[in-house]
């Protein structure tokens, strides 16, 4: 999570946009307050429909090429995804 945090906010800084606060921290937050919550692009797999992960990940992965930044985190999940999709994906309860 640390690499595809980082890589977000290189793509965000060489586009010039500032990311407010302590962003690990916030990302950190959500894991601790929200343990059996499942994110939206598995709650999509799980029920077979095509998720987000274009605008996602795919988003930082186009710009990241487009301005030269290298973002091979959100290369591999964005693939990930890209293959799961249509297909009927058990969703394994998150780990704590």
């Amino acid at each position: 999570m640390r690499d595809v945090v980082r890589e977000c906010l290189c793509v965000a800084q060489r586009e010039g946009v500032t990311v407010p606060g302590d962003v690990w921290e916030a990302v950190q937050r959500i894991a601790r307050t929200m343990p059996t919550q499942f994110s939206s692009t598995a709650q999509d797999l799980s029920r077979g429909k095509r998720s987000e992960i274009d605008h996602l990940n795919g988003y930082i992965l186009h710009r990241g090429e487009a301005l030269g930044i290298a973002t091979p985190v959100n290369r591999v999940l964005h693939a990930l995804v890209k293959l799961l999709e249509g297909h009927s994906v058990p969703v394994a309860s998150p780990s704590r």
